[in-house]
């Protein structure tokens, strides 16, 4: 009869696969939170550029009006777009088609309502929702089905009287 005896190395190479599995399991799970940590840290850092943009848009539209974002008073354009690249540096307007600008990252657009009083003086207010560009990197992050969703959305109003500041009534 030959019998030998067993060494347990087929025990221990077992468990060592084992604990090694665990490790890279464990690592994945780290590597995948580091990374949604990193994702949440660009969102917020946009959203936060995101939010200064539209406060100032919505400022300079109450101090100067619809001339702030198209250059005229013009009562009939009723929306606007502008554009800004990785910096937010304003993009000037121009070309056939902004939506398809290459180095458009972020885009506010700028819906303007009135409503008229019988005392004179007329309601104004304008939504500006600031979202990602065609040419932001991760900007199908945040689509959903009905398109893409605004990194800030703000709707400020303001009493314009009659004959008042724009001097159109």
């Amino acid at each position: 009869m030959n019998s030998r005896k067993r060494s347990g190395s087929g025990i221990f190479l077992m468990e060592m696969i084992m604990v090694c599995g665990f490790f890279l399991l464990c690592a994945a799970i780290c590597i995948r939170v580091f990374i949604q940590a990193d994702s949440m840290s660009r969102l917020a850092r946009e959203t936060n550029q995101a939010v200064l943009a539209a406060e100032s848009l919505a400022d300079g539209w109450k101090v100067n009006g619809w001339e702030s974002f198209s250059g005229n008073a013009d009562g009939l354009q009723e929306e606007t777009r502008i554009n800004w690249n990785q910096n937010w540096t304003v993009i000037p307007a121009g070309g056939a088609d902004e939506n398809a600008m290459p180095d458009c990252w972020y885009t506010a657009e700028i819906t303007r309502q009135q409503e008229a009083y019988e005392a004179g003086g007329r309601m104004e207010s304008i939504t500006i929702q600031v979202m990602r560009g065609n040419g932001h990197p991760r900007r199908k992050e945040m689509n959903t089905e009905k398109g893409a969703r605004p990194l800030f959305s703000l709707e400020t109003k303001r009493y314009v009287p009659a004959g008042g500041r724009d001097g159109k009534e």
